[in-house]
């Protein structure tokens, strides 16, 4: 399940700096800004990312679990996220995603998710 996570992340990797390239509104909603981003899966390992220059680069295993954005929630819950099984909002109401966030940085992961 763990391999699974860290493939879909990489395809929303490639999808978000697609849309970035393709869709004007999106890329001057993030227009300057540069954060750290890391997914935490509590059955897993943890996998971070930097957004700046209007890319994000390729997540890649970490132990460190700081930064601007923090996304905890099991393998289960990333992966449906990620393939919209499960809307977001749902997913934190009930407590199996937690983000730790500024409410401008949540929104800005929803292009992500």
């Amino acid at each position: 399940m763990i391999n699974k996570v860290a493939t879909k992340l990489e395809e929303k990797v490639l999808e978000f700096n697609s849309r970035i390239n393709d869709e004007p509104t999106f890329s001057k909603k993030i227009e300057g800004k540069n954060r750290s981003i890391c997914i935490c899966i509590s059955d897993g390992k943890n996998y971070s990312t930097k957004l700046e220059n209007l890319k994000i680069e390729s997540f890649q295993e970490t132990e460190d679990s700081t930064a601007d954005v923090v996304v905890t929630a099991s393998s289960e819950i990333i992966i449906a996220l990620l393939q919209k099984n499960i809307h977001p909002i749902k997913a934190y109401m009930s407590g199996d995603l937690k983000v730790k966030a500024s409410i401008m940085d949540m929104l800005l992961l929803k292009g992500l998710f």
